[in-house]
């Protein structure tokens, strides 16, 4: 699995697997899913011995089908034959490309599957224990190979943007925020800063899933990216923490975005695990220059202990920091 860690390309890389995974196994075809964080699916990466057909089928929602139940429980699945298998959404496919044993192993990160590898046999000869065991060992590889090669591809991008949302990153939102505050000072106005997290953000995870998890979070920073104006600037903080720099705004300026932005958030319709799901909300807090600070460091931390009041009052609200 060396070499194809050096490789320039993931499409590269994702063929070169699924490549040795057959030639490992003596399998007849191979396939690699991957999860779309845009779409909420299961797309089909890469694959060898298969039709263009077989590889075009729609992606799969978490949990539907044999692999869609791989990936969300993170458990291998192995049958003689396909075709008695009552789970398998794809038996037209599977008939016409004469499959008859499967064997399918979930590609897992640190934290959860990311997607599945699995094998195919269109003879009487059926996958055994020892080549789920070869697959495991020869998956855990493939998921570094992928996950370094990922890296590589997004290091320059990682100085700037946050790799999940496109957003700026927190490092990079901090080097703007001054910035504005500079060009401010020089221009004589104001700049307001809002802090936002989403509401009960863990409690979504720990109920859908990581994976879902993230694609709120992803979908949460396309709707703010489409709400706000152009000259506005947006990074996540952290985690579920997000910083909007308004330039030229004051606090009623800042709070009619940030209410606006709290509507389309709950009306927006996130992907759970059991289908689309509304009532997603967050707290924001704002604090601007000059009035609450000229520092950074001042702004931020008061915009921060804004959102902790709209928390502890009850969330799903939007609280101006108010000088003592």
């Amino acid at each position: 699995m060396e070499r194809i860690i050096v490789f320039e390309g993931i499409d590269e890389v994702l063929q070169h697997i699924v490549q040795t995974a057959a030639s490992l196994t003596r399998a007849d075809a191979a396939t690699l899913r991957l999860f779309n964080i845009e779409t909420g699916e299961l797309d089909i990466k890469a694959g060898v011995g298969v039709s263009p057909d077989f590889l075009a089928q729609p992606g799969l929602k978490l949990g539907e089908g044999i692999i869609g139940k791989v990936i969300q429980n993170g458990e291998s699945f192995i049958t003689a034959d396909i075709s008695k298998e009552k789970r398998c959404s794809q038996k037209d496919l599977a008939r016409m490309e004469s499959i008859k044993s499967v064997l399918s192993i979930p590609l897992k990160d640190k934290e959860s599957a990311i997607g599945s590898l699995t094998i195919y046999r269109k003879n009487e000869n059926p996958f055994v224990e020892n080549d789920l065991l070869l697959m495991s060992i020869f998956g855990a590889q493939a998921v570094e190979a992928v996950e370094k090669t990922n890296q590589l591809e997004s290091l320059q991008r990682q100085a700037i943007y946050d790799h999940l949302t496109d957003m700026y990153n927190k490092k990079y939102l901090l080097q703007r925020i001054e910035s504005e505050i500079k060009r401010a000072e020089r221009h004589n106005h104001s700049v307001s800063v809002i802090f936002i997290d989403i509401d009960n953000f863990k409690n979504f995870n720990d109920k859908h899933g990581h994976l879902l998890g993230d694609k709120l979070l992803k979908d949460f920073s396309l709707l703010v990216k489409d709400g706000l104006r152009k000259n506005d600037i947006v990074g996540r903080f952290g985690g579920e923490e997000f910083v909007i720099v308004a330039s030229e705004t004051d606090k009623k300026g800042a709070n009619s975005l940030t209410s606006k932005l709290l509507n389309l958030t709950k009306k927006l319709k996130f992907l759970g695990a059991d289908g689309p799901l509304s009532g997603v909300t967050f707290s924001a807090g704002i604090s601007s220059y000059p009035e609450d600070g000229i520092t950074l460091p001042e702004i931020i931390q008061k915009a921060d202990e804004a959102m902790y009041i709209a928390k502890s009052e009850g969330k799903n609200q939007v609280h101006i920091y108010e000088t003592p």
